[in-house]
């Protein structure tokens, strides 16, 4: 059973590109990075809670990346 509380590589997610301004579309999560609020860098890491979601960018299967704010669970 997954726990909808954490975010994993490969886990899927809906995108909204355009920093969320775009239709929302489905993506595979490739790699995560904690970062300091704001920041576009930081530590990588396998999985993270969605509660530091506000701390978090995401490369993307679609050849995007996005900020915490611009992702959710499906």
């Amino acid at each position: 059973m997954s726990n909808k509380n954490i975010l994993k590589i490969g886990d899927k997610v809906m995108w909204r590109g355009g920093f969320g301004t775009e239709a929302p579309k489905e993506a595979v999560v490739e790699s995560i990075e904690i970062c300091e609020e704001g920041g576009k860098y930081g530590e990588p890491v396998d999985e993270v809670s969605w509660a530091k979601k506000n701390r978090i960018v995401v490369d993307l299967d679609n050849g995007h990346w996005a900020r915490g704010s611009q992702i959710s669970p499906i």
